[in-house]
């Protein structure tokens, strides 16, 4: 294999993934850079909440990486290190009015939550279907891996300005930083989030964003509440919201609230928050559960969703330019996919094809007919 450097732009879960499943795949002589401007998992990959699902996820990579999530965690002792296990999935109505009946289409689940709130709850998925981590965890779980390889190196603190062509302009030998430093590569993967439609291209990405509020929970004792996750549909004085749930074996809570589309600023340490979705969510938890008081709030934050134009995220050789390649714009399933977007660019970039998921897979986030 002629690659001997491959620079990957982003720390977050997918830029992370990459590397981990490089550095375990890696030929002799392999070198893998990770360039990241302001620290890693400092966007979604920290602040998502990290819901595993077998077959919600529309696209058929899905379930490949659910199953890849299990075996990861096996090899990673990611149920120590990063909060990974099978959870049961409900839906909740709660309401403030306290006149519905439960209806009973569920195992018994959600006795944590304030009965006298509940309209009603369906079970989702059980725990053969539905697993969660802590994203920011696993995140440092698998670069610290990668790190420990020896292949790996982690650069924090630089933006990338530019990225560096040969003559022709047609293939991409590396990247310029902020402070005009070249790293020259072999190959260069763009997976920055939803940054990576701000990237200087000549036709950038198609790749926008959504920003998302969330709260997160410190309960004292962090077997108070089962492995339970819940979406849920309620009204607070703000109107409808439809929060998600989601209970750690840590102790804490984490919940998150709908998108808006506010422009996406130049770092993640610059994202700001609307306090209105911050009241709105701190109103729906003390819905949900006398547990859930802002006394116990520990984190209050927003991140951006990144979204490719057609739904579908881009993994994959760019067409337009050799030696770069994209893995980016995976919404809010981007903690779900990301170990089996790891393995597959880790596969195209080593053996030049993808094998680990069938070749219909390959085509419906390939980038070449989209871009």
């Amino acid at each position: 294999m002629a690659t001997k450097h491959i620079v990957i732009l982003g720390a977050g879960a997918v830029g992370s993934s990459i590397a981990y499943f490089l550095s375990q795949k890696a030929p002799q002589g392999l070198k893998v850079t990770v360039i990241e401007k302001t620290g890693i998992a400092c966007a979604a990959s920290g602040k998502a909440g990290g819901f595993l699902a077998r077959d919600w996820c529309t696209l058929p990579i899905g379930e490949a990486s659910f199953k890849l999530h299990a075996e990861l965690a096996e090899k990673l002792d990611g149920a120590n290190k990063y909060g990974y296990r099978r959870v049961r999935t409900y839906s909740a109505v709660f309401s403030q009015q306290k006149k519905r009946k439960i209806e009973k289409s569920h195992s018994g689940g959600l006795a944590w939550c304030s009965p006298a709130a509940i309209g009603s709850v369906q079970e989702l998925a059980d725990e053969n279907d539905s697993a969660q981590v802590h994203p920011g965890q696993y995140t440092h779980t698998v670069l610290e891996a990668a790190k420990k390889t020896g292949i790996v190196d982690v650069r924090i603190g630089q933006g990338v300005s530019a990225l560096v062509y040969d003559d022709s302009q047609k293939c991409v030998t590396g990247v310029q930083l902020e402070d005009q430093q070249v790293v020259e590569a072999d190959a260069v993967v763009v997976c920055m989030g939803p940054w990576s439609g701000q990237l200087p291209l000549k036709k950038r990405l198609p790749i926008s964003a959504a920003r998302a509020h969330s709260i997160v929970y410190q309960l004292a004792d962090p077997g108070s509440i089962p492995a339970e996750a819940i979406f849920t549909e309620m009204r607070t004085r703000h109107g409808a919201s439809s929060p998600e749930v989601y209970p750690r074996p840590d102790g804490t809570v984490y919940m998150c609230g709908a998108t808006d589309d506010e422009p996406l600023p130049d770092s993640a340490d610059k994202i700001q928050l609307n306090e209105t979705n911050i009241e709105t969510l701190l109103e729906s938890g003390a819905l949900v559960s006398d547990l859930l008081v802002s006394e116990n709030v520990v984190a209050k934050q927003a991140c951006y969703l990144p979204l490719a134009r057609d739904g579908d995220p881009l993994i994959g050789a760019h067409p337009a330019f050799e030696q770069l390649y994209v893995a980016a714009g995976h919404s809010c399933w981007g903690i779900l996919n990301s170990p089996i977007t790891g393995r597959m660019m880790a596969e195209l970039l080593i053996d030049g094809k993808i094998s680990c998921v069938p070749s219909s897979a390959v085509k419906a986030v390939d980038p070449t007919s989209r871009l």
